[in-house]
């Protein structure tokens, strides 16, 4: 039965005026929703598909349901039908454009856990279909990669099927009772600190080898960091405005801007390198010998 568009200016009366002339027909309302005309009767129906295969709903008869009852009911099959065929790539996409890429200082570590551990194993499936025991077993395999990596990976998953509850997408949070005993990852305080004679040290490497050649750009930044008590995020992405170091609440710990006073030995380390906060981190330990 074919179909077809009517006029964007309908509404009741127009609806009420559209006759039978001679053969069946359906006029497409609007989105989803079609008017089917027959001799006797005028019916609203939703055509949507789902996973792939086209679908038809009945919702009701003419006049008994109102134009805008009809678009009201519509409206609500469909927001059922995408609830149950969104996919777990839909949600991380979601997630990460509505959460991560606004709030987290660093969201592409999110995106990474998602890229090498979600999408590959459960991207295509249907969120509401998820259980407890296949995401515990996808953190209980990345444990390969250290037991704090994997309980990154088990925090992440817990606030995305959070955001999923929050959508509507599920009427539980698989990952609410998955605790770190999952990974075995038991955090430890950190207790080693530079030393006096470690400072003192560091302040006076030189390049010595060829396999030292970043240790001068490493050490101004070590330099900077000793000096202004900035974080190295905040060191790396923060800038020179005078006698001040401009902290953006974006980058910022606690989410407020602030300026750090620089003083002439502190503007001597610039400008700094662009390294990140893990390569500065190993570079010091292997340089320390620990």
């Amino acid at each position: 039965m074919p179909e077809r568009s009517i006029p964007v200016s309908y509404n009741d009366h127009f609806i009420r005026n559209i006759k039978w002339e001679g053969k069946d027909k359906r006029l497409l309302i609007g989105d989803c929703l079609i008017l089917q005309v027959r001799r006797s009767s005028k019916t609203w129906l939703v055509r949507r598909r789902i996973d792939g295969k086209a679908s038809i709903t009945t919702i009701g008869k003419y006049p008994a349901i109102s134009l805008k009852k009809a678009r009201v009911e519509a409206t609500k099959i469909t927001m059922a039908v995408n609830v149950s065929v969104f996919t777990v790539a839909q949600l991380v996409e979601k997630y990460m454009n509505e959460v991560a890429n606004k709030k987290h200082k660093r969201p592409e570590l999110v995106q990474g856990y998602m890229d090498r551990a979600v999408i590959p194993k459960i991207g295509a499936q249907k969120v509401r279909d998820v259980t407890r025991v296949q995401l515990v077993g996808m953190i209980q395999d990345y444990s390969s990669r250290g037991a704090r990596t994997a309980d990154q990976l088990r925090s992440n998953l817990k606030k995305i099927f959070s955001f999923a509850v929050e959508l509507g997408h599920r009427d539980d949070n698989p990952m609410l009772e998955v605790s770190s005993r999952v990974t075995g990852y038991e955090p430890n305080p950190r207790e080693r600190i530079l030393s006096d004679q470690e400072i003192v040290d560091m302040w006076s490497w030189k390049n010595s080898s060829h396999s030292w050649q970043r240790t001068e750009d490493n050490v101004r930044m070590l330099r900077f960091l000793l000096l202004t008590g900035l974080r190295i995020s905040e060191a790396r992405n923060g800038y020179k405005d005078g006698d001040k170091w401009i902290v953006n609440k974006e980058i910022s710990k606690n989410g407020k801007s602030h300026w750090v006073y620089l003083t002439e030995t502190a503007k001597q380390q610039l400008p700094l390198p662009k390294t990140t906060a893990t390569n500065i981190q190993a570079w010091l330990r292997r340089r320390l010998g620990f």
